[in-house]
């Protein structure tokens, strides 16, 4: 069971939580429910909020000529339908693969064998030198010899 939280305005157990986001500032307020019901959390309207805001529809702007995805359809279900889907909605794409991963290019593991561009061997040769030198600071040395071996492959690559 988690640990109990404190009302922020009376101190006895909290059991509304609420959270803000403005602007990038996030706010928790946690309530108990006799606060909570002072403070107008214990009615519905306030909540209503919620469901006119999913109801909202963003109009699309980007398809893909393969399947008919648009970029409204992936914000709904947060899957894409075929590969050229990438191709055809990375404007939208890109500012979430921003925030989830390093940057809007792979640069995770390939089958062996495979060559790489020169610029997608760049790029993956700063990624697994960032990778080493976070291994051997955390004193994984496995991870770090297997890293130090792929860059010696990557430089090779970039002649």
């Amino acid at each position: 069971m988690g640990k109990t939280v404190p009302c922020s305005v009376c101190g006895a157990t909290a059991t509304v939580h609420l959270t803000q986001i403005v602007q990038g500032q996030i706010t928790k307020v946690h309530l108990c429910e006799g606060c909570a019901e002072k403070g107008g959390a214990g009615d519905p309207a306030v909540f209503q909020l919620a469901g006119v805001l999913s109801q909202t529809e963003v109009p699309p702007t980007l398809a893909c000529s393969a399947c008919g995805m648009n970029d409204a359809d992936f914000r709904k279900k947060g899957r894409l339908g075929c590969p050229s889907c990438w191709t055809a909605l990375l404007p939208a794409l890109e500012p979430l693969l921003g925030k989830i991963q390093c940057g809007v290019h792979h640069l995770g593991r390939s089958p062996s064998g495979v060559t790489y561009s020169p610029e997608q061997a760049k790029m993956r040769l700063d990624a697994a030198r960032r990778e080493m030198d976070e291994a051997v600071q955390s004193e994984d040395y496995e991870s770090a010899a297997r890293l130090r071996d792929l860059i010696r492959n990557l430089e090779g690559q970039i002649v």
